[in-house]
């Protein structure tokens, strides 16, 4: 029988633990997938390496690619330079699960390293790092030095584009920014849904797909108050909840 709530498979980052390797996600997803009626299941690194791969994502109704510590590896999209915080593991799961959800159709949301792998799987490139760029002054980095709660407060706009998705939700939002790596050239088949101010890459979707949107900001932070929060995974658990052959 069917589960009456859809299941979100939630890619999952490696972490050291007490001096031990560990697979983690941040709890603020699996909460805010809960909150709005998913039932969130965690993908270690080493599906990706698993004969079943497959069956284990059949049983999913939809994939959320988190935020991370870890940036994107060079090698992915063609640049040289050294990234000290890399998660292969993780990479590999999640382009192995972004090919997925293309080829079937299953909803895919994407936050912040997440749109980052999803806009280099289709192609496009990144800035390894936005404050080397001319012409992005947003506060698109946090302030590591303030408390948690005051490095994930809304710092500047967003822009929504009329012609996606998020054109259903409104104009403009003002959003969290905590990110190096941004997106450079946009990848094949994906639309620019949200630009900051200063013109970087906020948000992307995929045309043709039912659910696929990448988004660079954190909306699993204030899931519950933040009306564009609200939004994005209403929607996402919406989609999640329909038959793939929808």
């Amino acid at each position: 029988m069917k589960n009456s709530r859809p299941i979100i498979a939630i890619v999952s980052c490696h972490k050291m633990v007490d001096g031990q390797p560990a697979q983690a996600v941040y709890q603020k997803y699996i909460d805010a997938v809960n909150f709005y009626g998913g039932n969130p299941i965690l993908l270690p690194n080493t599906a990706a390496d698993s004969e079943n791969f497959e069956a284990l994502l059949n049983i999913a109704d939809g994939i959320l690619l988190t935020g991370s510590y870890s940036n994107v590896a060079p090698t992915r999209y063609g640049a040289t330079h050294i990234e000290a915080k890399q998660d292969l593991g993780r990479d590999e799961l999640s382009f192995k699960l972004l090919d997925y959800a293309d080829k079937t159709g299953t909803p895919l949301l994407a936050v912040c390293r997440g749109l980052q792998e999803m806009n280099v799987h289709f192609g496009g490139t990144l800035h390894p790092d936005w404050r080397e760029v001319e012409g992005f002054y947003e506060p698109h980095l946090e302030d590591n030095t303030q408390p948690l709660e005051v490095q994930y407060q809304p710092v500047h706009d967003v822009n929504i584009q009329a012609n996606g998705r998020l054109a259903a939700f409104g104009e403009k939002w003002h959003v969290n920014s905590l990110h190096k790596q941004a997106i450079h050239k946009v990848g094949a088949r994906l639309l620019v849904e949200a630009l900051a101010p200063d013109g970087l890459v906020e948000a992307i979707s995929l045309l043709q797909h039912p659910f696929m949107i990448g988004v660079q900001w954190h909306p699993e932070l204030n899931y519950a108050q933040d009306d564009l929060s609200k939004f994005l995974f209403t929607e996402f658990i919406h989609y999640a909840s329909k038959p793939q052959t929808e």
